[in-house]
């Protein structure tokens, strides 16, 4: 499996990408809680809120509270 964590994005890059993340659904109950993990919403749209989908559990050597100030998130369609 691929262990890459989270990292900052290179100047002026304003949607970095995301390698291919494969998706499983699993009771909220199952999923382990953890200090290196960065409960990252993911939206349909750049348009957040109504277009709000799921929360991705993605590795990080920071805390999750840096990717929480930044405002992180994962945009399923991007329109430049």
């Amino acid at each position: 499996t691929n262990t890459n964590p989270l990292e900052d994005a290179l100047m002026k890059q304003l949607y970095p990408p995301l390698p291919v993340v494969l998706v499983k659904s699993a009771m909220q109950s199952s999923v382990k809680e953890s200090k290196d993990i960065y409960r990252c919403p993911v939206y349909k749209t750049q348009q957040r809120g109504p277009t709000f989908v799921f929360t991705a559990g993605l590795r990080t050597k920071a805390p999750p509270s840096k990717w929480v100030l930044a405002g992180l998130a994962l945009v399923m369609d991007v329109v430049e």
